[in-house]
């Protein structure tokens, strides 16, 4: 430490001058420094990857009837030292202005409902991936979170949250009914109650996830349940053609009709990223001096990479759709570190975690792996929708919203709701946003492929 600074001066300091290179090769130690707190969100990160893409994993094997016994164990380990590459590759290396590619939780709970109207895994990841692109390379993520006014926002993230909610709270009964320990069911959703208050009353929220997973296998552990340690010490399976003709089953699925039922979810996830993100964003900004602009993460390079990974993810047989790493990004906000040396530290401990297996058996344990969700994902997720609603105007389209995403698609809901909001069809004259003619465009261009590709679905 150096002379007469304390701690918090020598983060603000990292944050204030951190100025690495732009595409171009950084160097950790040179180019940025590496301090003891940037192993805190590396961590985290990784314990929350592995969960996110286990919920994944299973959610498509049990919406696809996948039999594979070493399916969803497979699938994080690929996708976890994947992304943990892209994290050391990109975000430490030749960009550390980008926020790693993680998982875009808020989508889990419509897997179901997209293996039931035939969406393909791989069509959906390279649509998501290219649409990225092309919104990255025109800067266009600052005008989908424009249009998209807060009752909208609020409306499709409750709606999230409570099919999440919902998702959780079933699959961690049903296994508690398995296993004949109803009690287990009561003591460990008040287990995760107990820690997300007192957490949140501490100020130490990037703490709720390593907290439930603890939490979880303890009380399990009282009743006699423990994580089976099943997958060995051992590589990724590389193999695309394995992956999708033998694990998935269900091959490549290059066709136009496969390419019209993943189109309107593809668009739902690429809009959902920016929203997503926002509140990393406001952390961040409210946590760093504000001389430490360059420590914020930049949105296009961050989702220029992550439409990257969704694409490598889809080709290789990942199961995951790939957003910003929250479970990175909050804490690294909270403990006051800018991405480089955390992404790096995050890399090598998520490939670690992948090569040795048993982390992988760990975060696949059924009360690990909804605990660690409900709280550490869908709960927030609720709050954050709920803190959105500001007006009168804003909760009528968010109840729109939710309604018609719950009875009908949360595709059509978002459609209806960004039109409603934007064309003033729900007034509020205090608050009533006055949209460009660019951004009517393409309100109307979005609403309506939106609707468009819903019909053509239930046609076909």
């Amino acid at each position: 430490m150096q002379k007469g600074k304390n701690r918090e001066e020598l983060l603000n300091e990292d944050l204030i001058s951190y100025n690495p290179k732009k595409w171009n090769i950084n160097i950790p130690f040179k180019d940025y420094n590496l301090r003891v707190e940037d192993i805190v969100p590396a961590l985290s990160g990784s314990i929350g990857k592995i969960s996110l893409v286990a919920a994944f994993a299973v959610a498509w094997a049990e919406g696809l009837n996948i039999t594979d016994a070493s399916f969803v164990a497979e699938n994080v380990r690929l996708e976890i030292i994947v992304a943990s590459l892209f994290a050391i590759v990109f975000c430490s290396i030749f960009n550390p202005y980008a926020g790693p590619p993680g998982t875009l939780a808020p989508l889990i709970p419509i897997v179901p409902l997209m293996a039931s109207m035939g969406v393909h895994p791989f069509i959906l990841g390279i649509l998501i991936g290219v649409f990225g692109l092309i919104i990255s390379y025109f800067k266009h993520f600052k005008t989908l979170i424009e249009i998209n006014g807060s009752g909208t926002k609020a409306g499709i993230i409750l709606l999230f949250g409570l099919l999440g909610i919902i998702s959780c709270i079933d699959n961690l009964k049903k296994w508690t009914d398995d296993v004949s320990t109803d009690v287990l069911f009561a003591l460990i959703l008040l287990s995760g109650i107990i820690i997300y208050i007192i957490l949140n009353r501490a100020g130490a929220r990037w703490l709720i996830i390593p907290a439930c997973a603890v939490s979880a296998i303890a009380l399990a552990a009282l009743y006699g349940n423990f994580p089976k340690f099943e997958t060995p010490i051992g590589l990724p399976v590389i193999n695309p053609g394995e992956w999708w003709n033998k694990k998935w089953g269900i091959g490549w699925g290059i066709n136009l009709n496969n390419f019209a039922k993943a189109f309107p979810f593809a668009m739902l996830a690429v809009v959902m990223w920016p929203l997503d993100a926002l509140a990393v964003k406001t952390l961040q900004e409210s946590n760093y001096p504000r001389e430490a602009s360059n420590a914020v993460f930049d949105m296009n390079s961050t989702y220029a990479v992550v439409s990257l990974r969704n694409i490598v993810g889809a080709i290789l047989g990942g199961a995951q759709t790939a957003a910003i790493w929250r479970s990175f990004m909050i804490p690294l906000a909270t403990v006051k570190r800018p991405i480089g040396g955390s992404a790096f530290l995050l890399g090598i401990v998520g490939v670690a975690f992948g090569l040795l297996g048993f982390p992988i058996d760990a975060a696949v344990f059924p009360p690990l792996l909804w605990l660690v969700l409900l709280f550490g994902v869908y709960i927030p997720l609720m709050e954050v929708g709920l803190n959105m609603i500001k007006t009168h105007s804003s909760a009528q389209t968010a109840a729109i919203c939710f309604v018609a995403g719950v009875a009908i698609n949360p595709v059509l809901g978002w459609a209806v709701s960004l039109l409603i909001e934007n064309f003033g069809i729900v007034r509020d004259s205090a608050n009533q946003r006055v949209l460009t003619f660019k951004e009517r465009l393409i309100t109307v261009f979005l609403s309506s492929a939106a609707i468009a590709a819903l019909i053509f679905l239930h046609i076909l």
